[in-house]
């Protein structure tokens, strides 16, 4: 059988399991708007103290640093950066005036009332009085909380929940955040029920799989690729591998993944000869095995025994380790599966080649 792109899409669309099936939430983050009163930017690199920028708010020239209380920050994800299987380090800490309750996966959360703030928390109640009344009106006490309320306050639930980021840069762009501690603008969020699930599914975010989606998306609601949201994330098709060992295979490459593209963003720290083609190998061994999960289902049980041979999994959190041992070691395994004696012997179906190719010429893979 001859595959089109149209075929493959159809193939996709028909997937009766979507992101949302296997979701506790998928919601957006904080609305960008509120970017000039609460973001602070880190003055020092790798400074861990946040400092605020105090913007005039007509010609939004920075004016003044001042050092804001660690409790009410928290790390910012800049959506405008690559951000595929581990988040892009961001110069922005972001000033929530909220207190976070509970330890279960969504979160009660309330907001600090003005005489509290300014008792507890005196420099970020300082600072939002400024940036409140600095456009010209005369400067008076912050009289209620509604002075800095943000505009939506949902993503707050999930501060401090293990989640999937998803931001948009030319294409999806997937990263896990396993402590949730993230805040994030122009992208989506997605808590999983299965916290076991979260490596695999942030791989098939990022595979080749994903790039058919706007396609399918786009043809279902008769209408041009829309602004990435919810509702879009939510009818993403989801398949699983009928065989653990694949799942486990595809979700121990994720972890290699959000390793080595986290050292990517620190290259100018220390770096190894041929970074980005170990990156890219591991990307394109992940991406065949979502692809025969998705389309083929027959791969070789040679390939899959020559992978589970070298591609192995550790308890301790390796994908978050600095260890630069860490790239020698998966350089090792790039080269010890090239270099098995039967993996040159490995043969994948005609029905896989076919989609493979027509993937190729479509300028997707």
């Amino acid at each position: 059988m001859f595959w089109s792109k149209d075929d493959i899409v159809e193939r996709l669309s028909k997937i009766p399991r979507t992101l949302e099936d296997i979701s506790i939430e998928v919601f957006e983050g904080v609305p960008s708007s509120n970017d000039s009163l609460y973001r602070a930017s880190l003055s020092i690199e790798n400074c861990t103290d946040s400092t605020y920028i105090c913007r005039n708010l007509q010609t939004n020239v920075s004016i003044e640093q001042v050092s804001i209380e660690k409790e009410l920050t928290y790390p910012y994800m800049d959506g405008s950066l690559s951000n595929e299987f581990a988040i892009h380090a961001s110069q922005y800490q972001f000033m929530l005036p909220y207190e976070i309750l509970g330890l279960g996966i969504r979160k009660e959360y309330k907001i600090f009332q003005p005489d509290e703030l300014k008792t507890k928390f005196p420099i970020a109640h300082e600072q939002l009085t400024e940036n409140k009344f600095k456009s010209g009106a005369e400067k008076q006490e912050l009289d209620s909380a509604d002075c800095y309320r943000l505009e939506s306050e949902s993503f707050l639930q999930y501060i401090n929940t293990p989640k999937i980021i998803i931001t948009e840069n030319y294409n999806l762009q997937a990263s896990y955040d396993s402590l949730g501690k993230y805040v994030f603008a122009d992208g989506v969020g997605v808590v999983l029920g299965d916290p076991t699930l979260y490596h695999y599914v942030t791989a098939v975010l990022n595979s080749t799989i994903s790039k058919a989606f706007p396609e399918i998306w786009s043809r279902e609601q008769g209408q041009n690729r829309s602004k990435l949201c919810p509702k879009m994330l939510k009818r993403f098709p989801i398949v699983f591998p009928k065989s653990q060992t694949t799942e486990n295979l595809v979700s121990t490459i994720s972890r290699y993944l959000i390793y080595l593209n986290r050292q990517k963003h620190a290259a100018k720290v220390y770096s190894i000869p041929g970074y980005q083609r170990l990156i890219d190998f591991y990307k394109r061994i992940s991406d065949l095995l979502i692809l025969d999960t998705y389309m083929t289902n027959d791969l070789d049980p040679q390939l899959l025994e020559i992978l589970e041979e070298n591609i192995t999994s550790s308890d301790e959190e390796l994908e978050y380790s600095d260890d630069i041992n860490l790239l020698i070691g998966l350089q090792a395994i790039k080269e010890n599966i090239l270099g098995s004696p039967d993996f040159r012997n490995c043969r994948f179906s005609n029905e896989f080649t076919n989609i493979l190719a027509t993937l190729k010429n479509s300028g997707v893979w």
